[in-house]
């Protein structure tokens, strides 16, 4: 497994707190680039962009199958929760082309960082008409909830609510390699969407580790590690984020993009998001402010969080009756 072993671990406690600080001191531009209206392919969302049907769960794995005996949510069971599940056939080829073209329409606005080994356009929800109302939409929202086994409401942090991924291969050989490092996310429920062709780049696998966040050990991956089959223009894995370490290998050639969603579960006051994580992003001072809005935003009834969207709330009943997690 010596591929593995090649990404390295994210920053964890004292050293995320550092680089919040270091974010504080970075000049704005180099953390923080709105791409503006003017990137906008203008597109609006259709649900016609969904594939007809459910999509395909060619590989689901719960909470609970991945080692976790109590649920993080108190409002569902480890068993529900999905911590891992492939996805296909959820967007129709129409839907596959405007999300690709809205995404290579942001890369201008994209930003790198010393310690983010990627290009990466976030807050795609204020830069994208197409990705906004995508993300408003009940039926794109149903469909993921129905993946996740809990109804779902677009994040409430706007910044970690979206983000576009753009990996390249180094370009000269004192380059760094653009990869994912080993992670977890600060958001529970992720949908990663990969909106490149298999033909468009080599490398570029997303890893995970098979098992709970306590037992996972960079220097010893050879039983755990898995790599997602996920290759199609279009496919998805979908991770309860906060709870199973990833990462992308390094790409050897071409470019891969992906666009990452996150989602926050309406009937649950509970988030995992730190403040030294999102700060990590913007700095210190930027964050505070939204920090407070998002902490306010978290108490407000589901029902009226659906109603905010324009839509009618998704229910558990509504899941349960609809759901198919058979693999």
């Amino acid at each position: 497994m010596r591929r593995e072993r090649e990404l390295p671990v994210f920053a964890q406690g004292v050293a995320r707190l550092k680089l919040a600080l270091q974010a504080s001191l970075s000049p704005a531009s180099t953390r923080w680039k709105h791409p503006g209206a003017l990137l906008d392919t203008l597109q609006h969302w259709s649900d016609g962009y969904l594939q007809d049907g459910p999509s395909a769960s060619g590989y689901r794995r719960s909470l609970s199958e991945f080692g976790y005996t109590a649920s993080p949510l108190e409002v569902a069971t480890s068993e529900q929760l999905t911590a891992l599940a492939q996805v296909s056939g959820l967007f129709s080829d129409q839907g596959v082309m405007q999300l690709r073209r809205a995404c290579y329409q942001l890369e201008a606005g994209s930003t790198g960082s010393d310690w983010i080994i990627s290009n990466r356009t976030r807050s795609a929800t204020e830069s994208s008409t197409l990705i906004r109302e995508m993300m408003g939409s009940r039926a794109f929202l149903l469909a993921v909830s129905r993946i996740a086994g809990v109804p779902l409401v677009p994040h409430p942090f706007t910044r970690a609510r979206s983000q576009v991924n753009y990996f390249y291969p180094p370009q000269t050989l004192d380059a760094k390699a653009q990869l994912g490092m080993w992670h977890t996310d600060g958001t529970s429920f992720v949908l990663n969407i990969l909106l490149s062709d298999p033909s468009e780049y080599e490398g570029g696998e997303f890893v995970y580790f098979d098992g709970p966040i306590d037992r996972f050990d960079v220097g010893d991956l050879r039983a755990r590690a898995r790599t997602s089959s996920v290759s199609a223009c279009g496919d998805a894995v979908y991770i309860y984020g906060s709870r199973v370490f990833h990462g992308v290998r390094p790409l050897t050639a071409g470019r891969r993009m992906s666009l990452v969603l996150s989602f926050h579960c309406p009937y649950s006051t509970v988030d995992v998001n730190k403040f030294w994580h999102l700060a990590s992003d913007d700095g210190v001072l930027t964050t505070i402010r939204p920090w407070f809005q998002f902490k306010r935003d978290l108490t407000v009834p589901a029902q009226e969080q659906y109603r905010r969207l324009g839509i009618e709330p998704i229910t558990f009943a509504e899941l349960a009756s609809g759901h198919n997690d058979s693999p």
